[in-house]
């Protein structure tokens, strides 16, 4: 997988989002087994996976693409998590890199970001600032070095990013949630990849895997070392699409607009946290 670039900053333990509690839902029986999603098939619109054909345990916490809080000055609104429209996405890297939209600044924001099982129990907290001066798409990983979990293989997963626009207000948060569903690749997958170098190349079987995360974090990581290459943007730009931030396909003018920044919007960063 692509390397990224490391910007290590301090965190420290926090206490969970006040508002996720206004996201839960009934939960069956806890002897129902782990509901996995299956194997999406390619899209006749699209050189990459139909993202969005993966289904998405039908148990436990909704995910949510686009921040919840109430608007205000104090913090850029609405962020968007950049996952398909399913809020699932697949991975076979333990330390997956996790990317938003962010439609303004943040000077030393402090942010929060939280892994629980599918039964909503919590495995991994933490808290650190994030700053950007300008809108833009920001990536966020963890060090190999980190206390970060360790994801286990078909199990599913929600996260939890939480930027506190005001520590005295919880209302002003801006939460999204996503699940995640690590598998383990077979051994043909995984000799595909140690012979492949080119990352292109390596796109190409992130996609045919169904690999949401190093997909999106394999082009992330090719616009901001080929920031001027058109073909990358291109491709760029037909990944976000495929996951519904197509503005030709939305109804109203606001969606419309919503879905352009996201298309036009550089890759400030990509943040790894110690």
């Amino acid at each position: 997988m692509s390397n990224y670039s490391i910007v290590p900053i301090a965190h420290s333990a926090s206490s969970p989002p006040d508002k996720r509690d206004e996201q839960k839902t009934v939960t069956p029986d806890s002897e129902q087994k782990a509901q996995q999603p299956g194997q999406p098939s390619p899209s006749t619109h699209s050189p990459f996976t139909d993202w969005n054909g993966f289904t998405p345990p039908q148990r436990g916490v909704p995910g949510r693409r686009e921040g919840g809080g109430t608007r205000g000055l104090d913090c850029p609104s609405p962020i968007t998590a950049l996952i398909p429209e399913s809020n699932f996405g697949r991975t076979a890297s333990k330390q997956p890199a996790f990317f938003l939209y962010i439609p303004g600044t943040l000077n030393q924001t402090v942010t929060e970001f939280e892994i629980t099982d599918e039964n909503d129990k919590s495995l991994y907290k933490t808290t650190f600032p994030l700053s950007i001066n300008r809108p833009g798409i920001v990536g966020i990983q963890w060090s190999p070095k980190s206390d970060f979990i360790s994801l286990e293989d078909n199990k599913n997963y929600i996260w939890y990013l939480t930027i506190k626009c005001d520590l005295n207000d919880p209302s002003k948060d801006q939460l999204v949630i996503g699940w995640i569903n690590p598998v383990a690749l077979s051994a043909d997958q995984k000799s595909q990849l140690q012979r492949v170098q080119d990352p292109l190349e390596r796109l190409k079987l992130y996609a045919q895997a169904g690999l949401w995360y190093e997909t999106i974090a394999t082009l992330a990581t090719l616009r901001l070392e080929k920031s001027q290459a058109s073909s990358i943007q291109n491709q760029w730009n037909t990944l976000l699409k495929s996951i519904g931030f197509d503005p030709t396909q939305k109804q109203t003018e606001r969606e419309k607009n919503k879905a352009q920044a996201i298309l036009d919007a550089p890759i400030l960063k990509l943040q790894t946290n110690p």
